[in-house]
C-alpha cells in the first residue's frame, strides 16, 4: 500500500527532476526558435554550471548564492562567446553545419571535463542539511530549495520575456524577416538569446549541485531527457516545454521507485506514445525538418 511518506517523496523528487528539465528544455527551445539552431551543447553548459558551483563552493569557501550567479553569469558568457564565435559564423551555411559545430563544441567540452575530473563524480556540501516536516512527513530540505529555487528561475525567466528584449526574442521567433522590418537588431537578439539559453542551464546545474554529485556525464543525460522534454511540449513552445518537463519528472520518479534502472525505458515508451497521438506535441508543432 502506497503511504503518505513515499507519495511525497515520489511527488518531490518528480517536482526537482521535472525543475530541471524544464530550465535546460526552456533554454533550448528558446535558442531553437530564436536562432533555429538545435544546440546539442545544451547540456554541457548545466555539467559546467554543476562543476562551477561545486568548485566555488566547496573550493574557495564562495557562499552558495555567491556561487549560483557566478555559475549563471558564466555559462551566459560562455553562450554569447559560442554565438560570437562559432555560430554566428555557420548560421549562414544552414542547419546542418550549426548542428555539427554545437555537437563539436559539446563533445570537447565533455572530453575537457573527462580529463580533468575523470569519471568520478564530484560533491559539495549540503546548503541547508536536515529536513522539514511537512505534517507527519520529513522533506529534504535540499531538495526543497531545488524546487523553490527552479521556480524562482522559471518566474523570473516568465518577467524577463515581457521586458523590452524579451518581446524581440519572441517576435523574432515567430517571424525573423518581420521583427527585423520593425528595426529589431538581430545579432543583438541572436547572442542575448545564447545567453539567456546557456544561462537558464547553468542554473538548472548551480541548484542540483548541492543534491546530486556531479559527473562528466551529466550533461549528455539530461540533454536526453531535454530532447525528451521538447517532443512532448511541442518545438518552439515555452509553455509546453515547462508542463512537459514536470510530467516526464513525475512520470520518471513514479517509474523508478517500481521498475528501478528499468525507468528510462518505460519513460521513452510514455513519450512515444504521447509522440504517436500528439506529433506537434501538447502545447506546439512538429520538429522542424530542414529542406521541407
Amino acid at each position: 500500500m502506497l503511504n503518505l511518506d513515499l507519495l511525497l517523496q515520489m511527488l518531490l523528487n518528480g517536482l526537482m527532476s521535472g525543475g530541471m528539465y524544464a530550465l535546460v528544455a526552456s533554454g533550448f527551445t528558446l535558442i531553437l526558435g530564436v536562432l533555429q539552431v538545435f544546440n546539442f551543447a545544451q547540456g554541457h553548459f548545466y555539467m559546467l554550471g554543476a562543476y562551477v558551483t561545486v568548485g566555488m563552493a566547496a573550493g574557495i569557501g564562495a557562499p552558495y548564492p555567491v556561487a549560483v550567479i557566478a555559475a549563471v553569469a558564466a555559462m551566459a558568457l560562455l553562450g554569447a562567446l559560442l554565438y560570437t564565435g562559432v555560430i554566428r559564423w555557420t548560421l549562414p551555411a544552414g542547419f546542418f553545419h550549426t548542428l555539427l559545430v554545437t555537437t563539436a563544441f559539446g563533445t570537447i567540452v565533455n572530453q575537457v571535463a573527462l580529463l580533468t575530473f575523470g569519471r568520478r563524480e564530484v560533491a559539495m556540501p549540503s546548503v541547508l542539511p536536515g529536513a522539514t516536516r511537512l505534517g507527519p512527513v520529513a522533506v529534504n530540505n535540499g531538495k526543497l530549495i531545488v524546487v523553490g529555487g527552479a521556480l524562482f528561475v522559471m518566474l523570473a525567466l516568465y518577467f524577463f520575456m515581457k521586458t523590452k528584449i524579451g518581446v524581440s526574442m519572441r517576435a523574432a521567433a515567430e517571424n525573423r524577416e518581420v521583427a527585423s522590418l520593425q528595426g529589431i537588431n538581430p545579432k543583438r537578439i541572436f547572442w542575448a538569446t545564447m545567453a539567456v539559453g546557456c544561462g537558464l542551464c547553468g542554473a538548472a546545474g548551480s541548484l542540483i549541485a548541492p543534491v546530486l554529485a556531479v559527473s562528466s556525464s551529466a550533461g549528455t543525460n539530461i540533454m536526453i531527457k531535454a530532447m525528451l522534454v521538447v517532443l512532448v511540449g511541442g518545438t518552439g513552445s515555452m509553455s509546453g516545454a515547462l508542463l512537459a518537463a514536470f510530467l516526464i519528472g513525475l512520470a520518471e520518479s513514479i517509474a523508478f521507485q517500481y521498475l528501478g534502472q528499468q525507468s528510462l525505458v518505460a519513460i521513452f515508451a510514455l513519450v512515444a506514445v504521447l509522440v504517436f497521438f500528439r506529433p506537434g506535441g501538447l502545447l506546439g508543432r512538429p520538429l522542424p525538418i530542414p529542406g521541407e
